[in-house]
């Protein structure tokens, strides 16, 4: 189904990450599908024995590479939220390793792209940057989820002006080959955005925004108890991949100065809206939810900060 002829020639690698399950792939691959049929695009999504149904798409997916990766070990502890992620990272990078196309781009099965950003992408990297990311919209409902949208992808939210970069996300991001695998001590353990990207960066790669490229996230019912061990957990592994690239006296000032982190990821995410003109009903209903998320999340950084090592370790 994604029409390629010779894989000496792909043009596009597309690694689909599975973070939300079965029923987001299912809906990812009926929208991605059509948009690279006839192109020289391969679609490749690694699974492991803890993602249920997954290798049953594999019938009716036959174009799509299913890629089967068995039992993988973690250094968290086996079912917390820390160990999830890892089982997400590692399956990413065996995805990067295997890939063959000369453009590598992630997308997570929670975020649908748009009807044109298989086009978007190719001609984004027509452009000499070797890191290119996109914007991310919401499709979801509910005050919960545009708290978790907002907290997570607010700054992606269009408009955005095209340019470099400090941070792009990994739900909606595109390497050219040679970079990333001149980098591959980076990610072939397991693939962390902040790792490999802040690691680019320090080699003299510049990070690029193209707003033209857009996915738009729907996370579908989600659980606020839940989320808030998610947040902890994920801000803790945001943490600790920040310490591989910072000094110690920028580690100090970060916990001296993280009870101010709430009130600036708010203050910016308020500001994004204002300056926008969009959203601001939805900001407002989701704000109770975004505050207490953001101080979760905040509380695991600190503790990331302050220890090192992620939660569930």
């Amino acid at each position: 189904m994604n029409g390629i002829q010779d894989r000496d020639v792909i043009k596009l690698s597309i690694i689909v990450r599975i973070v939300a399950g079965e029923n987001f792939l299912i809906r990812l691959l009926e929208h991605l599908l059509p948009q690279i049929e006839g192109r020289s695009v391969e679609v490749i999504v690694p699974y492991d024995v803890s993602i249920s149904g997954v290798g049953e798409q594999e019938a009716r997916y036959s174009g799509v590479r299913f890629v089967d990766l068995g039992e993988i070990g973690t250094d968290a502890q086996p079912g917390t939220f820390t160990a999830q992620h890892e089982l997400i990272d590692r399956c990413t990078s065996n995805g990067l390793d295997i890939a063959q196309g000369e453009i590598l781009c992630l997308l997570e099965d929670s975020a649908v792209p748009d009807p044109d950003w298989c086009e978007q992408v190719l001609e984004a990297h027509r452009l000499p940057y070797d890191v290119i990311g996109g914007s991310i919209e919401h499709a979801g409902k509910g005050a919960l989820n545009w708290a978790v949208y907002f907290q997570d992808f607010g700054r992606y939210m269009i408009p955005l002006q095209e340019g470099q970069v400090r941070y792009i996300s990994d739900v909606n991001i595109s390497y050219k080959r040679e970079a990333l695998m001149n980098a591959g001590q980076l990610w072939r353990d397991r693939y962390n955005e902040i790792t490999v990207n802040l690691g680019l960066v320090k080699r003299g790669v510049v990070l690029w925004l193209r707003p033209q490229m857009v996915v738009r996230q729907d996370r579908g019912v989600l659980n606020f108890k839940d989320l808030l061990g998610e947040r902890y957990a994920w801000g803790r592994i945001f943490a600790v991949s920040r310490l591989k690239e910072i000094k110690p006296l920028t580690r100090l000032l970060y916990i001296t100065f993280s009870p101010a982190i709430p009130l600036v990821v708010l203050g910016r995410i308020v500001w994004k809206v204002l300056r926008s003109r969009r959203n601001r009903m939805k900001l407002i209903c989701s704000l109770p939810y975004l505050i207490m998320l953001t101080v979760v999340w905040t509380l695991g950084e600190l503790v990331g900060y302050v220890t090192g090592v992620p939660s569930g370790s």
